[in-house]
């Protein structure tokens, strides 16, 4: 399991986005027993989506990631960076929501 989800990684680190979205696919998230796992994959697959131009796939990972575990998403550069792009942009139905996490985040 662990393998499928370094190689998502590797994808995003990469800067290969349609990698990341094929990956992330093969991944069985529900084998993966660590919180701190399933939120870092959900982080990784956000990105690749965001980089995808799927703002709304975004959206829905990175709020999955952090209703897994906040404390694993919140103070990490790369999911910052990911909810401060999705509060700027409205190509997602889920405004609210990005805005909450972005204040849990402390982003001006």
């Amino acid at each position: 399991m662990n393998t499928e989800i370094h190689s998502v990684e590797v994808s995003l680190e990469l800067g290969h986005p349609r990698d990341v979205s094929a990956r992330a696919e093969l991944v069985d998230v529900m084998g993966i027993a660590s919180g701190e796992r399933q939120s870092h994959f959900w982080v990784c697959t956000a990105a690749g989506h965001m980089m995808n131009g799927k703002a709304a796939s975004a959206a829905d990972a990175i709020l999955r990631a952090d209703a897994i575990a906040p404390q694993h998403v919140r103070n990490r550069p790369i999911a910052r960076n990911l909810v401060d792009d999705l509060r700027s942009t409205d190509r997602h139905a889920r405004p609210e929501e990005i805005r909450r996490l972005a204040g849990h985040m402390k982003l001006g």
